[in-house]
């Protein structure tokens, strides 16, 4: 078992890679919407509002990661408990929207739509009113089953175009197929590092993330963790056919590594045993339970993913698919957002290196300037290849999937205002049970 002082040092890393995380979720989110707001290129409808609703999940999801930084011992831990739960609430609303529009329009015509965010505004109202009026670790205040439709849409979309009948050497229609692959790797990544243990039947997978106290809700976040096991292990086992014909794929081997990871997270969590969890963002884990290289393999695969490979993610899907195009009028804001997602990114990677293996002051900024300037060097040529050729979905071949549909700049602007006033008011309910010190379970 760790010791005190080395379970300090690691709790201290773990808070630092959410600080960092809802740093890099926020700057991805913001700069995204100006980027959005002020393009000139045409965009598809679908991909104009995919654009709003995945910068809005990472402002969330900035907003969630920057209060769980705190902590919980602190005498604002209310703020911290029910900030961070309305503002999740409110990405799993835009994960299940974002899945019904992108990259395949589920939902197709503007009336549909129209009934798709009235539908999701309706669940986001009563789990929020179920939090607040009943306690947190309800299944209404979570719906921990959120996973399973955006999974299931992804997946489907994933078998259908990367196995279309004469289009096997079509990089349009296997683009589709590509950014459904990375949206459940963004989503559930960091539970398919452990997807072995749901075969092993071993707690490190079922206890992950456990608020505890109620049977049900914890039943379905099982059932949910299953699911996304599931919708990995059908990607990687079409994919791993579509490389025995010769069509491997450069995402094919994300998801390879991450299945891989999976098996070698097993022989570290083999030994471990786990009684519960505080449903938190440390996928599953309690510092005190588990072994120094258990907690280190920890945050160097599902944590650091949770808070740093999901905006790094994003950033590839909002450029490279085209849901932002850049021009001459904001290629410097998508610069600037790029370099300053990779400087924050390679300085809290030497960070976490530096408080698991201890180096001096100056070797420590000597490596991180190298490191700032190869990743400077990189970002360069690496934006430049992401904005250059972006790709585009097959409308015109496959016009049936992908309708149509004509809307206003104006009809976008109000979705950013009322998300704008959202936010700002569900943490000002927060702050209100803090005053009021309800108790959240």
């Amino acid at each position: 078992m760790i010791t005190n002082d080395a379970r300090f040092v690691l709790g201290m890393a773990v808070d630092g890679l959410l600080a960092v995380g809802g740093i890099l979720s926020l700057t991805l989110g913001i700069s995204g919407l100006i980027l959005a707001r002020n393009q000139k290129l045409e965009v598809i409808w679908n991909k104009r509002f995919a654009a709003q609703l995945l910068c809005w999940m990472f402002i969330c999801k900035g907003v969630a990661n920057g209060l769980y930084s705190i902590g919980y011992d602190t005498d604002f831990t209310l703020i911290v408990v029910y900030g961070g739960h309305f503002a999740n609430v409110v990405f799993n609303g835009l994960l299940l929207l974002i899945s019904l529009i992108f990259p395949v329009p589920i939902l197709r015509t503007r009336r549909q739509f129209k009934f798709g965010i009235v539908a999701v505004l309706v669940y986001v109202m009563i789990a929020i009113g179920a939090a607040v009026f009943a306690n947190i670790s309800s299944p209404l205040a979570s719906f921990p089953g959120m996973y399973l439709i955006p999974g299931f849409i992804w997946t489907l979309v994933y078998l259908k175009f990367r196995f279309m009948k004469g289009q096997e050497n079509n990089d349009e229609t296997h683009g589709v197929a590509d950014v459904a692959i990375l949206m459940i790797i963004l989503m559930v990544g960091h539970i398919l590092f452990r997807w072995v243990g749901m075969f092993t039947r071993a707690n490190y997978f079922y206890f992950m993330d456990l608020y505890g106290g109620n049977f049900l809700n914890d039943y379905l976040w099982s059932q949910g963790l299953a699911a996304a096991v599931m919708f990995g292990l059908v990607i990687v086992c079409g994919e791993v056919y579509q490389a025995t014909q010769g069509r491997i794929r450069s995402i094919s081997y994300m998801i390879f590594a991450y299945m891989s990871i999976g098996v070698l997270s097993h022989i570290v969590f083999g030994n471990a045993v786990l009684t519960g969890s505080d449903g938190g963002p440390l996928s599953g884990t309690e510092l005190g339970g588990l072994t120094r290289l258990q907690n280190v393999w920890t945050e160097i695969t599902a944590t650091l993913h949770f808070t740093m490979m999901r905006p790094l993610l994003g950033l590839y899907i909002l450029f490279r698919y085209g849901l932002i195009r850049i021009s001459e009028d904001n290629e410097q804001v998508g610069k600037t957002t790029s370099i300053i997602l990779i400087v924050v990114a390679t300085s809290a990677l030497l960070e976490l290196v530096q408080s698991l293996i201890p180096l001096t002051e100056m070797l420590s900024a000597g490596i991180l300037g190298i490191a700032i300037a190869v990743g400077l060097g990189w970002e360069e040529r690496s934006f430049q290849s992401l904005i250059s050729d972006p790709l585009r979905f097959p409308i015109r071949t496959k016009g049936s999937y992908f309708p149509d549909l004509v809307f206003d700049k104006t009809e976008h602007h109000r979705l950013d205002k009322a998300l704008m006033v959202m936010i700002p008011a569900l943490l000002f309910v927060a702050l209100l049970l803090h005053w009021s010190k309800v108790n959240p379970f």
